[in-house]
């Protein structure tokens, strides 16, 4: 009967150990015991385990044998306390690494932080000989001593210090930490709190645990943040923890290993070997750096995040991957070279938001970096991409795009039959960007629809205002671009814009540059049929770049074809230039397509275009694309540029 009163006595520290054990095993399992901070929790864990302990021998003894086992009891007390004093400001310190700014404290500020702690476990430690914890009397009744409150003054300050380093970094940490964090000092406060006031309701330790278990499940539980398949962490905690490093201001070191032929394998060996050689990858770098600081960006591509900012550990780092992808990989019994682009730089010198980081891992690293070490300046691309990309997000929202017009011509008659809208970006940091940087940019970035749409409205918004009938245009030349045409919603979007304005789509013609016609002719078919259903006409945009495919020209239904200018430049140069110009021009006049040259440079340009007889020419000859009110200016004038002052503006 006793041993059941003793037992039922002990209920919150039996369910305390279990708790905690279990976190413990659960947490060693899972192989989680990786940073710093995993050890920290487990010497948390560790430090609830032993008390709980030593403080059901100390109800045992004192309950089953009295005064007899004084000593027995004295002494699992004087243990308990020892390692009671030693959780609060463990946890306090494991704020610090859950916040991320545990590398913040130097030397002197970790002895003055220790300074309480240091002072209680003296004053424990000193009890035996002077009783400042606790003492049992005559009776052998056990009474708390001034030393006893010391040690929850002292706890009560480092779990005040955890909170304060906890508000000042709330926005740097994930909803689930703030919770779990905030979860864990609000219910150890209340057992304390509990504790103290009625010494014999022994909960704190049981509340200690269950705020533990808490933390494991919150923030120990990496199993959202790894990817299955290689092991490595996933895009997500990628995500978290760089965020985390920039709000904290924490410099680090970044290497980003893209495997540039890993979609090859992956064509020729299957998905089950280029996976394979993923996972070998992601033990290798096992081998260089700690798990926690692996993280697998995308298909291609791994980032080590390395926040000692040791720019030496990083590059000799580094040379090791370039080393190590000299040499074959084998799985199985398959063997084959991987082909890697390694990029070395630091934050925030070289990337200054977590954005730029994913940029790089996003974006295909150019051939030549192939068994090479980008670093420092060679990063310089890198950061340009990034910033036409922001200049194309600040020219949607601040209208700094702009529709330029060039001048489309008849033959024979010269007279003006149309015009090309083509867009042009002026940033106020960049400048003025060309096309082909912030076209392939769009692309990317997935907004080139937006692009898009921007060109068609501003051309509507031109049509409707009367200019181009009075100057005899018969339609505007719309690029459609590469990511637009063939999506599935494309023909409504383009036939509510056009509504929108009431324009008619005679008035528009679209030109379809061939790369796309060669991907994908059903989808486009389709759109071409639909559209042109409605009276919009369309062109297949510069022919003969090095996509030609005869079936394009054939099956798709275009209106016009227009012949690139390397075309009409070749043909300057040499006979088979010539031959394949006037061959081009045959086959598309029997084909019953109207036929356009654009890059009309020189007056003997010109004259060979004449001598073919195709129908629309176009090039600086003419006049280079220029704004709005210039290319009006200039159709009144009914005059066009001689070809001298032409040469001039394509020279320029």
């Amino acid at each position: 009967m006793q041993f059941m009163s003793t037992l039922h006595y002990s209920a919150f520290y039996i369910c305390a150990i279990l708790l905690c054990a279990s976190c413990i095993c659960y947490t060693l399992l899972q192989g989680r015991v990786i940073r710093q901070q995993n050890k920290i929790y487990i010497m948390l864990l560790a430090n609830m385990l032993f008390c709980a302990v030593s403080m059901i021998c100390v109800i045992f003894f004192e309950r089953q044998y009295g005064a007899e086992s004084h000593f027995i009891a004295d002494m699992s007390r004087f243990v308990s306390y020892v390692f009671h004093d030693a959780m609060a400001p463990i946890f306090a310190y494991y704020v610090f690494l859950v916040c991320g700014n545990a590398w913040k404290l130097t030397r002197r500020t970790l002895v003055l932080y220790s300074l309480p702690f240091l002072f209680t476990e003296f004053v424990i430690l000193m009890n035996p000989l002077t009783d400042w914890v606790y003492h049992y009397d005559s009776a052998f009744q056990y009474h708390r001593n001034w030393g006893a409150y010391s040690i929850y003054v002292a706890a009560f300050f480092y779990m005040m210090m955890g909170l304060q380093n906890l508000l000042r970094y709330w926005r740097a940490l994930t909803s689930a930490k703030r919770n779990a964090l905030v979860f864990f000092i609000s219910l150890v406060s209340i057992g304390i709190l509990i504790q103290v006031i009625w010494q014999d309701i022994l909960i704190e330790l049981y509340t200690d645990a269950l705020a533990a278990l808490g933390l494991m499940l919150s923030i120990e539980d990496e199993d959202a943040r790894i990817h299955t398949m290689t092991g490595a962490h996933n895009r997500y905690a990628l995500q978290l923890d760089l965020n985390n490093y920039f709000a904290m201001k924490l410099p680090f070191q970044v290497i980003g290993l893209q495997i540039t032929n890993l979609r090859m394998l992956h064509r020729t060996m299957g998905a089950a070997s280029s996976d394979a050689f993923l996972r070998i990858v992601a033990d290798y770098l096992r081998t260089l750096v700690p798990p926690y600081c692996i993280y697998y960006a995308n298909l291609s591509t791994y980032i080590i995040l390395l926040p000692q900012n040791d720019a030496e550990q990083a590059a000799d780092i580094a040379s090791h991957i370039l080393d190590r992808f000299n040499r074959t990989w084998k799985n199985d019994k398959v063997e084959t070279l991987l082909h890697a682009a390694i990029i070395r730089g630091m934050a925030p010198d070289n990337f200054s938001s977590s954005e730029d980081v994913l940029f790089m891992a996003d974006n295909p690293i150019p051939a030549y970096s192939e068994n090479k070490v980008l670093s420092g300046g060679d990063l310089s691309y890198l950061l340009r991409h990034l910033e036409v990309e922001r200049a194309i997000h600040r020219g949607l929202e601040k209208h700094t795009f702009e529709v330029y017009y060039q001048p489309v011509y008849d033959l024979p008659s010269l007279r003006l039959r149309s015009a090309e809208a083509l867009l042009r970006l002026h940033d106020r940091v960049l400048g003025n960007i060309p096309p082909a940087e912030f076209i392939p940019a769009a692309e990317r970035a997935g907004l080139i629809a937006n692009l898009g749409e921007f060109v068609l409205e501003k051309v509507c918004i031109f049509l409707t205002s009367g200019v181009p009938d009075e100057l005899g245009l018969s339609h505007i030349s719309v690029n459609l671009p590469i990511l637009q045409c063939v999506q599935p919603d494309f023909a409504d979007s383009v036939r509510s814009i056009v509504n929108l304005f009431g324009v008619e789509p005679s008035k528009i013609n679209f030109e379809i540059t061939e790369t796309v016609a060669t991907n994908d002719y059903n989808a486009l078919d389709g759109v071409i049929r639909e559209l042109k259903r409605d009276g919009f006409t369309f062109a297949m945009d510069d022919y003969g770049t090095g996509y030609s495919n005869m079936q394009a020209v054939f099956s798709l239904d275009f209106d016009t074809v227009k012949l690139d200018k390397s075309i009409l430049w070749n043909a300057e140069k040499n006979l088979i230039g010539r031959a394949i110009l006037e061959n081009s021009v045959r086959m598309i006049r029997d084909m019953q397509r109207k036929i356009s040259i654009e890059g009309v440079e020189t007056e003997e340009q010109l004259q060979l275009a004449q001598k073919l007889s195709v129908d629309y020419l176009q090039g600086f000859y003419f006049s280079k694309p220029i704004p709005k009110d210039a290319f009006i200016e200039l159709a009144r004038s009914g005059q066009a540029p001689s070809s001298s002052s032409a040469e001039r503006e394509a020279s320029s």
